[in-house]
This record gives structure tokens, sequence and C-alpha cells, in this order.
């Protein structure tokens, strides 16, 4: 049933790993047998960082691990932990490791992930200042990036 690439994902010990590959290959299937592999081991879930790319990833993964945990004899107890198990994204792991030390890093407890529309609004902004003091400082380099680069007429 495994693939040999899949059970060395599985069964690796003694280090993180990362399970990289394309959609439907069983990335959450593997990432859920090498969870269940640690909890029969004597490892918590709640010990466990399992860190993935999206909310819905996040919540797939919990999921799935939840329901193998509950096939599991003597795992019982885990089902208990796994509401306060990290499985979440990089994103809000890492969040919740510069809330916890906000300061350390001398910044606001309130810090929060900014919202992807504001990020793209504010990048364009962020570009049209510095465009705006290139144009202005007839930069050799930047007309030739212009040139190369732009495919309307840049008169305007």
């Amino acid at each position: 049933m495994w693939t040999k690439e899949q059970l060395q994902a599985i069964n690796k010990s003694g280090s993180n790993i990362i399970v990289s590959a394309g959609a439907g290959s069983g990335k959450t299937a593997v990432l859920t047998q090498r969870v269940i592999s640690k909890l029969k081991s004597g490892v918590d879930i709640n010990k466990l960082l399992i860190l993935t790319f999206t909310d819905a990833a996040s919540q797939e993964m919990k999921e799935r691990i939840r329901e193998a945990i509950s096939k599991e004899e003597g795992l019982e107890r885990q089902l208990d932990l796994i509401t306060n198990a990290y499985i979440c994204t990089f994103d809000s792991f890492s969040l919740s490791i510069v809330k916890k030390y906000h300061y350390l890093l001398n910044i606001d407890s309130n810090v929060s992930i900014m919202d992807n529309n504001i990020n793209i609004i504010e990048t364009s902004n962020i570009l049209d200042i510095i465009f705006d003091e290139y144009y202005q400082s007839d930069n050799e380099l930047f007309k030739l990036l212009i040139s190369d680069f732009c495919v309307k007429n840049d008169d305007t």
C-alpha cells in the first residue's frame, strides 16, 4: 500500500521531516500514519508540531488524525489532547511565537497577519513611490529596465 518513500516518511525517527508532493499524492495519509506511529510509541499529540500551508489543509489534517485516533485502541486519551495540538499553518504558528515573545522582539503584542488584499494594495503603493522617485532621478538603469520590460508606451 505504501511506497518506499512514504514508508520512510512514516517511520523515520530522531529528526524532523518535510513531506512535499503534488496534490492527491497521499501526503495527508502519510502524515496521519506518521502521527499514529508517534502516538503508539508514547508521544502525546500535543507534543507534535504539524504545519501546513493552508487553513483548509490544517483542518483536514486535524480531522484525519482525529478519525485515525478514534480507530486505534489505547489512544483514546489523545482525542482530549488534540484540541490543544499544534496542527496549524506556518503563518499561524509563526504568529503565535511572535505574540508569545513579542517583548523580546520589541514589538506590540497585538501583532497580526496582514490580509493579502491589504498587502497587494500596500505593495502597489510602495512600488508607485519607488517608481516615481526613479523617474524623477533620471536613472539610466531604471530607464533601461522600463524600455526592456514594459509592454506599453510609458510616456504618461
